[in-house]
């Protein structure tokens, strides 16, 4: 067990964040933590971590046990570019190397029958093996791969501390993947990442040896790497057994069963109740009426299951039907100085379809949503809309926001004809209650303006939405109510999004937007990952190919460990046969000893030990060529 938690409690001021939580960390284990936007998700991280301390309870950490932690917003800073940086990870490897060569300068200067040469031949037998085991002259490639599977590559010769916030924590993050700590803690370490870099991330941790702890909005994350999920729910934290879809059903079924014995308590404490009230003050029946009442008394109630908090209820709907192309996009460019972005994109988007726009992050995606909502005379003859079409812009900087309006003004402001009790309705139904409507925009949270910003969309007869990251900000319910509204949605839908769960969910067309051109896939998330896999094409490689005879840049632990026993037996082997060499030399010297040559026993017996002692000598030579081959 690398940690636990026994009956922990914290508190901010008299305010309970959590209290008799009970966990436990073990090795090999891959832990999602979900909860509320201000559940307590990033305060339970800081305790387990020992940035805050426990108000009650204990924390068991193993002894030693080495941590590393990714948070939201890292302060990761250094003077060192971010490939020499990524490199100091491998320090030790390297003083390795170092040693390595200078054993073997000083082995070329000694003859090889002497004492001082055996010694430094045994040495540098020993750093070889460890620097087999270690991979220290694989510390290059790790980082190359690291940083070209993070999208980082073009950042390696950057100065650290020259970096964007955003880039600054996925530099840390690259950093913690390479140290490969017992314990990986992360919080957020999907936020920003294109779907291309967190398919690579989800497969180099799968292959990690160390245990993970990560905060999760991505549900399609969590589905492929998590063993367990930990719930921050009502000040508690219960814990399932799967992913985060097995653990959506067992929370519901979970949830029944305490509805169902608190249905089942409640009856049977109604009915001692009953009981007593009609028989205390009756003689004949009064002891068995105090019997009920200690009964009473002695039940453990149960408490009644508390109910998930209400996520917002979404609904888009519409009037009237569009024609049967509401969007086309026709041979469309757009440019950024010498940068072309778009290049003669073509895109035809069918009434009813439900289209992702996936890319890696920088490609155009947010253009062209914006250009095709702004629908500029500009564009004219490359954006057209089909006839009767009403669209509805989600913008992920919620830029159509006004800082100055309160909530309420802004949503009448952009709906004139609507009544407050209307405004407050819809306001209510994102969840932006009364204690909302009358705050600043400006002072609203991020997932509480992704909110209003649905809401307005809400308010309109739109049957096309255009829709750039509206998850973003948004906690997992909110997502989740979100998806289901859009699914029951008959309208057209061309959206952007970084979660793959969402995507899946409700995409019907994958739109592939990559080097400036889209190609389009039909079905949803799935389909378009298993289309993409299939169409890669499989380099063939012939045996008489220098590549071949290649030794492989990376091996496995398993290949490692087999190397390290190989080298281990063939240092035994050596041994061996150095000893039976020298038994051999021995019994020569007694055959030529006069005494034992004229004694036809002793001479026979020493025979025997010579022929003997070769055949075993020629076994372990065999073993030793065939190890070395």
């Amino acid at each position: 067990m690398l940690l636990q938690l026994k009956s922990a409690e914290f508190r901010y001021a008299d305010t309970t964040i959590f209290e008799d939580v009970n966990l436990d960390v073990n090795e090999g284990d891959n832990i999602g933590i979900v909860g509320a936007n201000g559940a307590g998700k990033t305060t339970l991280l800081d305790c387990i971590t020992g940035e805050h301390q426990l108000f009650g309870g204990e924390i068991y950490r193993k002894n030693g046990l080495t941590l590393g932690v990714l948070k939201q917003k890292c302060d990761f800073d250094s003077d060192n570019t971010l490939f020499d940086e990524l490199m100091t990870v491998f320090d030790a490897q390297h003083r390795l190397v170092s040693q390595i060569n200078d054993v073997a300068a000083q082995l070329a200067t000694l003859p090889y029958d002497g004492d001082e040469y055996k010694r430094l031949s045994d040495r540098y037998h020993r750093l070889t093996v460890e620097a087999d085991v270690t991979e220290a002259y694989n510390t290059e490639q790790k980082v190359k791969t690291v940083l070209s599977g993070m999208g980082m590559s073009a950042f390696a010769d950057r100065v650290v501390g020259t970096l964007s916030g955003g880039e600054k924590t996925k530099a840390a993050l690259c950093k913690l993947l390479l140290v490969c700590p017992e314990l990986l803690i992360l919080d957020e370490p999907t936020n920003h990442l294109d779907y291309k870099t967190l398919d690579w991330l989800e497969n180099f941790l799968s292959d990690k040896k160390s245990t993970l702890i990560v905060v999760s909005h991505d549900r399609y994350f969590l589905d492929k790497l998590c063993s367990t999920i930990w719930d921050v729910q009502h000040k508690h934290v219960v814990a399932y057994k799967g992913n985060y879809t097995r653990y959506k059903q067992l929370k519901a079924e979970r949830n029944e069963v305490l509805r169902r014995e608190y249905e089942r308590q409640q009856k049977e404490i109604a009915k001692l109740q009953d009981y007593i009230a009609r028989n205390k003050v009756r003689a004949s029946t009064a002891d068995m009426a105090k019997s009920r009442e200690k009964m009473l008394e002695r039940m453990e109630v149960v408490d009644a299951p508390k109910p998930d908090e209400q996520p917002p209820r979404f609904n888009f709907a519409y009037t009237s039907e569009p024609s049967e192309f509401p969007l086309t996009v026709k041979d469309f460019s757009v440019s950024f100085g010498d940068k072309k972005v778009l290049d003669n994109v073509n895109l035809q988007v069918r009434r009813g379809q439900k289209v992702a726009l996936l890319g890696l992050n920088g490609c155009g995606k947010s253009t062209l949503v914006r250009r095709v909502a702004a629908n500029s005379p500009m564009d004219y003859g490359h954006i057209v809309y089909g006839k009767n079409v009403r669209a509805g812009y989600y913008d992920q900087e919620n830029l159509n926001l006004d800082g100055n309006f309160r909530v309420i003004d802004q949503l009448w402001f952009d709906n004139t004809r609507m009544s407050q009790t209307d405004i407050r309705k819809l306001l209510a139904q994102v969840t932006l209650g009364a204690d909302d409507v009358y705050k600043s925009v400006s002072d609203l949270s991020g997932g509480e303006r992704a909110k209003l910003g649905l809401a307005m969309i809400m308010a309109k007869d739109n049957n096309l939405l255009l829709l750039d990251e509206p998850t973003n900000h948004l906690d997992l319910p909110s997502r989740e109510a979100l998806e289901e509204a859009l699914r029951a949605y008959t309208g057209t839908v061309l959206f952007v999004s970084h979660d793959r769960y969402f995507v899946n969910a409700l995409g019907t067309q994958i739109a592939e937007l990559s080097n400036g051109k889209i190609t389009t896939y039909d079905g949803n998330y799935d389909d378009f990952v298993s289309r993409v896999y299939a169409e890669k094409p499989q380099a063939e490689v012939k045996p008489t190919d220098k590549t071949a005879a290649q030794k492989p840049t990376y091996r496995n632990a398993k290949q490692r460990a087999a190397e390290v026993n190989k080298a281990r037996r063939v240092k035994e082997l050596e041994t061996e046969i150095t000893r039976h060499e020298q038994q051999l030399a021995e019994l020569n010297a007694q055959l030529a000893d006069p005494i034992v040559a004229a004694d036809y026993v002793k001479t026979a017996a020493v025979l025997a030990e010579i022929e003997q002692a070769n055949a075993e000598l020629e076994t372990l030579g065999a073993e030793w060529e065939q190890l070395l081959e």
